[in-house]
């Protein structure tokens, strides 16, 4: 029956090492995105009449992280009843045990991103009391920099879920036909590697 794991075990490896490497040394489209925010709260920060429009723009990035938050959970309701219903016929087909793997690992991921989604909310939440301080006001210069690692942070924290719920179709697809889930794999790391971390 554990033979056929395999496929499994170097899917979830490529994922591991992939966040490691993610979480130690971000990516260079990551880095940018960060330079760019940082760049824009500056230059927002210095323009008068701008306030509306710095709190509309993060608010924008604050839906993305919504909905971004509503897909995992969808996905992780979905996977649950899935689980609940097919248990009985995994069961007698004496397939239990590699479902409950499977399935227990696109909910770690799914669950990773939700909760990655509601900090990287929480940072533009923060983010967006500092864009709208009137510009020439003293708390603004004061909070500026909590700003400015709060847009860092939400960043970090937005790139790192649409990342996990990328990562769940290849282990989904492991649990269905080992093969092309390892090959989903190694293609979407080549996709993030040479294109989207880029």
């Amino acid at each position: 029956m554990y033979e056929s794991l395999w496929p499994m075990w170097v899917t979830l490896g490529l994922v591991l090492v992939y966040f490691v490497k993610q979480w130690l040394h971000p990516a260079r489209a990551t880095r940018l995105h960060d330079q760019l925010r940082q760049d824009w709260l500056q230059a927002v920060s210095s323009s008068k009449g701008t306030e509306v429009l710095a709190v509309q723009t993060i608010r924008n990035s604050l839906m993305s992280c919504t909905m971004t938050a509503t897909t995992a959970t969808l996905g992780l309701m979905g996977g649950l009843t899935l689980l609940h219903s097919g248990w009985g016929d995994a069961v007698a087909a004496g397939r239990a045990d590699v479902l409950q793997l499977h399935t227990l690992a696109v909910l770690v991921l799914l669950g990773l991103s939700f909760i990655s989604a509601m900090l990287a909310a929480r940072q533009w939440h923060h983010a967006g009391f500092v864009a709208g301080m009137p510009i020439d006001s003293p708390q603004r210069l004061q909070w500026l920099d909590v700003g400015q690692r709060s847009i860092r942070r939400a960043g970090h924290y937005y790139a790192l879920s649409v990342r996990l719920l990328m990562w769940c179709v290849p282990v989904l697809l492991v649990g269905i036909s080992p093969l092309a889930g390892l090959i989903a794999a190694v293609v979407l790391l080549i996709v993030l590697a040479t294109g989207i971390d880029r």
